[in-house]
């Protein structure tokens, strides 16, 4: 009897329970909510439509996987930009070794930075389409005033179009290498390779119109060109007409004639043998005054003039073995359609005069202190002849 009665509760039982509806429509259990208005068994909430504080009907909160190294904190996305950007800075540190001289440094400059000004304009300009495809408030001066701005949408929607962030990065990173890593700006060698002279510095120049105008008198010449010929004694036709004074003094310097370089400059006391220290050239603008030739006809020396203390003085000379070759060339060609009978500068040295015409650069130890001349005078550059026009 005991058994037939324990069956017929059982019985008794899942009847009730297949009657009664589930208090969750979610997970459908029949437990009881008591006061609470969410099931307690998946956290369903029946106002929300939605469940709360339960992650999965049982019961068991879901675990997230969580990144097991540092390559898997960073997306693949990043580690594309990342890659770009060393990849970028290798790039300039590349081409700032393998560049052997300045021009092919210059070059490289210009051509990284323009490359990389080109990838971040493109990049930054896209991103600009995408953001006013998306949203009225963007205007055509926004891609200048509100460069950050634009962005937003793209950043949004990652990683989905990162190629125009890593574009614009990697753009950007080359042409701040080109000048911060590669820094090849060296003027100088562009002007040499395309053929462009710069002009002398002020200082020169002024010395040189100053020391023209000191041969003005009452009566002088009425503009710059006649001022020079003037007190540089005019060209040899104007010579072979002057006074009979002056044919006198040409016999005299002619009788000279026999140095064929300028005077050697004072050596100064040798020194005890030390380690020489490096003392830095300095460069200087001069304007050429006159030169020495070989039987030949090959320049020996070209003598100097330079500013100091705002006077034209003779300044030195420089062999004409220092001088580059095609340099030479050219001025022995040059040098003598520009002849004249006397100095631009006060001198005692014996050479062939020129007129005031033909300026370079030269580099230098400094002046001297008793005669004011450049110290082993260097050649540099040939600047822009002076225009008397």
């Amino acid at each position: 009897m005991p058994d037939t009665k324990q069956d017929t509760d059982q019985l008794l039982q899942q009847f009730q329970q297949s009657q009664a509806k589930p208090t969750c429509s979610e997970c459908g259990t029949y437990e009881p909510w008591g006061l609470s208005s969410w099931c307690p068994q998946c956290g369903f909430y029946p106002k929300l439509g939605k469940c709360v504080g339960h992650s999965d009907v049982d019961g068991q909160p879901l675990e997230q996987p969580q990144p097991q190294t540092i390559w898997e904190l960073i997306p693949a996305w990043g580690w594309v930009l990342g890659v770009g950007t060393l990849a970028s800075i290798g790039v300039s540190i590349w081409g700032r070794f393998y560049s052997e001289d300045p021009g092919q440094l210059c070059l490289w400059t210009i051509t990284q930075a323009t490359a990389g000004l080109m990838m971040f304009l493109i990049g930054h300009f896209i991103a600009y389409l995408n953001a006013v495809s998306r949203s009225a408030d963007f205007g055509i001066l926004s891609i200048i005033v509100t460069p950050f701005k634009i962005w937003r949408p793209a950043i949004r929607r990652f990683p989905e179009g990162a190629w125009k962030l890593d574009l614009a990065v990697w753009g950007l990173t080359l042409v701040v290498g080109a000048f911060a890593i590669v820094g090849g700006f060296e003027f100088n060698s562009l002007f040499k390779d395309w053929g462009v002279k710069k002009t002398a510095n002020v200082n020169l120049l002024a010395s040189v119109v100053d020391q023209a105008k000191s041969a003005e008198g009452e009566g002088g010449a009425d503009n710059l060109e006649d001022a020079l010929n003037d007190f540089a004694g005019g060209t040899e036709e104007e010579g072979a007409a002057s006074s009979e004074k002056a044919k006198a003094a040409a016999a005299a310097a002619a009788a000279q004639a026999a140095v064929s370089a300028p005077e050697e400059e004072p050596k100064p006391e040798p020194e005890p043998v030390v380690e020489p220290e490096t003392v830095p050239l300095l460069e200087y603008d001069c304007l050429l005054v006159g030169y020495s030739a070989l039987p030949n006809g090959t320049i020996d020396a070209v003598l100097l003039a330079s500013s100091y203390n705002k006077h034209l003085v003779y300044a030195g000379y420089i062999r004409g073995s220092e001088l580059p070759e095609e340099v030479r060339q050219e001025w022995q060609k040059r040098l003598p359609k520009l002849k004249q009978q006397k100095p631009f500068v006060k001198t005692s040295q014996v050479a062939t005069w020129i007129k005031p015409r033909i300026t370079l650069k030269v580099s230098s130890e400094g002046w001297t202190d008793t005669t004011h001349r450049l110290i082993k005078p260097q050649f540099v550059s040939v600047l822009q002849e002076i225009s008397l026009d």
